[in-house]
Order: C-alpha cells, then structure tokens, then sequence
C-alpha cells in the first residue's frame, strides 16, 4: 500500500489548472522566503527584538520520527521495506497584543520500495495541491527522496471574541472521528495515521464568538476558478444538550447545506454530520445527495474504552483504484470507496505507559475489511514508540495490491 505516492493525487487533479499560474508562483515565492527570514530573526535578533517589545515572543516546538513499513502478502513470500525519517519543525509567533502568526515546515527522508518502484516520484512531490506551492524536492534518487513543505503558514489576528485567520491553515468542521461530511476544507484519510496534524489549505477564515459554545464562522479556499474554491459559512449554538452547527455554502461544484451535533445518550458520547451536495450546473434539472455519520463512545467501567460510527456515503462513484482512494484525502461528498461503511474500535490502557487498540473498517455493501491493531509504548516523557498494522481483506482489494498487510514501527522523540 503506498502511502506517500498517492496521498494528494485527487487533490493535485483539482488545481492541476492553476500549477503554473503567475500569481500562484509569485504567492509561493514570497511565502517560501518570508518563512527563511523568520527563521533567520529567530536565531540571530530574537532576544533584541524581545527586549523592545514586551508583547513579541516566539515558540519552537516539533518532533523527529522514524517510520519503518514492512508490507507482505499472504504467504509471507514477498516482503518490501520502506522508510520515513521526518522532521516538523512549529512556531508560534505573538507579534503583538492581538498579532499572531504560525509557520510549520515538514521535512521528509523517504527510502525504499515504493521509491524505486515509483516512476516521477520526485515530480509528484514538487507539486503541491494548494493555492500556493510550498512544496520542493531536495534530492531524488533510485531509492529515496527527500522532500520538504510548510503546512502551516498564516497570520491571525485575535481581538476577544473576533479572530481572522489568512493563509496556510487547517479548517476543521468535522465532528465524529473517521468520516466527516462536514468538512468541506480539510477532509482527510483515517488510514494515513502518521500525519497527526492533517494537511492545511491556503485560505481566509473568520469567526465571532458570542459564548463558549456559540458562534459563527466563514471561510474561503482559494482556487483557479470558482469551480475549484469553497466558500462556506457555520453557526454554532446550543440545544438542550447538544452542542449544534449549521453549514452552508460552495463546495467546489456543489451548493452544500448541513448540521452536526456532538452530545450525550445517556452516558454515552453521541456525534454526527449529514451534509446536502447539490450540483449547480443543472441546478433545477438534477438531483443531490446526502452524506451522513453519526458515531457512538463510551467508557466501560474497567477502562475499556468502545467507539463505532456508521456511515451512509451518498456521493459514492465505484472506481478501479479503490487502493488509491483510500490512502488519498477524500472528498467531502465521497468519503469512502462504498455507499455504506462502518468503524468499530476498542481501546485500553494495559499499563500506564502502555495502551492498545484494536479497530475495523468495513462496508455492508462492498467485501471490504481492514483490521488495525496498534500497541503505543511511551519511553520517556517526550519519546514514544508505535506498532501498528493495517491489514487489507475482502474481495475489493484483494487485487489491487499483492501485499496487502502493512506492519509499521514509529519512534517519536517529540521536543
């Protein structure tokens, strides 16, 4: 299964319009070398300038992981070996009294398999499927590419209850956990676990909140044409016991209405989104769908932790790379390679440095099974290390890759 080559190929198709666009590459060109200044002032003025400005301060933080990916098939006859050495750097910059400002660059060593084995690797990595083009390619070669881009890269500026936010951000509408019509900025795959953070998109938001859980908020995503942008707007607000939201707007080629709503059944967690796609080209000639979620947690009194969400994927299109569209971002009105799809897990703290889980994916209308055990060590208070496994069974994929159970160990010395 390869993660790295196919990850943002959707996305990358959908502005592959705009790559060469002369305002996208002077946008990039800036943005690259005011994040090299930034970090310039922060290792040779930042004492002076904090001096002068008690309301300036710069936080670094990040981590170092090594990943290693053993995928085998069946018979345990065939066995590849892949490699992600990668370094995120993060920082948080206050300017001012209400001036803030983030850069994040993600820098990776990948070696093995999948690179050699992967034609124009290096050119799929210099493309970056946003706005901007913050993304380049250090070195390629026969078996490994090292590979850098900011994921993060905006201003935001904070006064009480009002906040706006411009640039590299992440957008996160979404409620339940592995499937999020809602979203309609940064949906994600669940399957590509070791990119916590989740891709960000070049965009304006902003927002007011009236109370804890009330407000509004609107964003844009900046695209080659309105075709390819996403304006949306959410209210959010309180009944009875439910936190509620309510979203509407522009996704992409769709007009888009929805709810979600985080609450309680009993004792019990209750989360869900339905989300209304509607095409605008022949507006009053065709007919939309719904995507919807909904999911389930609660805390056995022994610790043992259960989750289940159920999904009803309205948008669903059958298509041959079934293995392409799980490990890729999807969109928001086609989460899934099903019209249906189901997610069980269970989890336990076994020790208090030592927790396990044990998870499935599946579909009711689709052979599709994917079990995910994982067992999460923590070494030390800012080391941790993780096994786990994503094994890929039923008839749908069972032809789309000869080694379809994946074993990957991740050491993570965070600072």
């Amino acid at each position: 299964m390869d993660y790295h080559t196919e990850l943002h190929k959707k996305e990358t198709k959908i502005h592959k319009g705009f790559l060469h666009a002369p305002l996208r590459i002077l946008c990039s060109f800036l943005c690259k070398n005011l994040l090299l200044l930034l970090f310039t002032i922060i290792f040779l003025n930042i004492q002076t300038v904090s001096a002068q400005n008690r309301n300036f301060n710069v936080e670094l933080g990040g981590y170092l992981k090594e990943l290693g990916q053993l995928s085998l098939d069946n018979a345990i006859s065939k066995v590849r070996y892949d490699n992600i050495l990668h370094h995120r750097l993060e920082s948080d910059w206050t300017l001012s009294e209400h001036l803030e400002f983030r850069a994040d660059l993600r820098t990776r060593l990948l070696h093995g398999y999948s690179i050699e084995h992967t034609p124009g690797l290096n050119e799929l990595y210099e493309q970056d499927p946003n706005f901007m083009d913050l993304s380049w390619v250090w070195h390629s070669g026969d078996r490994s590419v090292l590979h850098s881009s900011i994921d993060r890269l905006h201003a935001s500026y904070i006064n009480g209850p009002f906040e706006v936010h411009v640039g590299r951000q992440r957008l996160n509408w979404g409620r339940t956990y592995v499937w999020n019509p809602n979203d309609l900025f940064n949906a994600y795959s669940y399957l590509n676990f070791d990119y916590e953070e989740r891709p960000g998109v070049d965009a304006i938001s902003a927002g007011y909140s009236w109370s804890y859980a009330s407000g509004v908020e609107v964003g844009y995503r900046a695209g080659d044409s309105f075709e390819e942008s996403v304006i949306g707007g959410m209210l959010r607000t309180s009944l009875a016991s439910y936190d509620v939201q309510f979203i509407g707007g522009h996704y992409l080629e769709h007009t888009v209405l929805g709810v979600g709503w985080a609450g309680y059944l009993s004792s019990a967690g209750f989360k869900g989104e339905i989300t209304y796609f509607h095409p605008e080209d022949r507006f009053f000639e065709d007919t939309g769908h719904f995507t919807a979620t909904a999911g389930i947690d609660y805390m056995l009194p022994s610790g043992l932790y259960l989750q289940g969400e159920l999904l009803y994927n309205g948008g669903f299109q059958r298509q041959s790379g079934a293995l392409q569209e799980l490990t890729q971002p999807p969109s928001a009105d086609n989460l899934f390679i099903a019209r249906s799809g189901f997610f069980l897990n269970s989890s336990y703290q076994l020790h208090p440095l030592v927790s396990g889980n044990l998870g499935v994916m599946s579909s009711f209308d689709r052979s599709i099974f994917i079990f995910i055990p994982q067992l999460s060590y923590s070494v030390s208070e800012n080391v941790d290390f993780l096994v786990l496994s994503q094994l890929l069974k039923g008839s749908i994929l069972r032809n789309v890759t000869d080694t379809p159970n994946l074993f990957f160990f991740r050491l993570k010395w965070s600072y």
